[in-house]
């Protein structure tokens, strides 16, 4: 797991060895935030292996868990909270803000064998990238 929470560790992730499409989708989402919303900006990226517990560990909230109800994903009631999600050649993008300007902004890549639930969520309510 990859966790970009300020300008240095955003500024290291960009020189690490990364996917190619990973590495295109971390630099524009970078470089369209201005001088202000970099410092309101945390980036996770989510691997095969890593948990719910290691996002919740890391951001706070799981995306599973719709955070003013408290009701899970496949249960009934669930509703999608999240501001964007979108499918990226092998990566999803799910936005998720809180006030006025802090996002988190969760990279969740998907693996063609995974049972992750992570990944079952954003496959079932993402929109295709046009």
């Amino acid at each position: 797991m990859l966790h970009l929470h300020d300008r240095a560790t955003t500024e290291h992730a960009l020189t690490l060895d990364l996917d190619p499409t990973l590495r295109r989708l971390l630099t524009e989402r970078i470089a369209a935030l201005d001088e202000d919303l970099i410092d309101q900006t945390e980036f996770l990226v989510v691997q095969p292996g890593d948990t719910e517990e290691d996002i919740v560990r890391h951001v706070g909230f799981s995306p599973l868990v719709e955070p003013i109800d408290g009701i899970r994903y496949g249960l009934p009631g669930f509703h999608p909270f999240w501001d964007w999600l979108v499918e990226h050649d092998g990566w999803f993008e799910m936005i998720v803000t809180f006030g006025s300007t802090f996002a988190y902004v969760l990279l969740v890549q998907n693996s063609r064998n995974s049972t992750s639930e992570v990944v079952s969520i954003c496959r079932e309510y993402c929109t295709l990238e046009q």
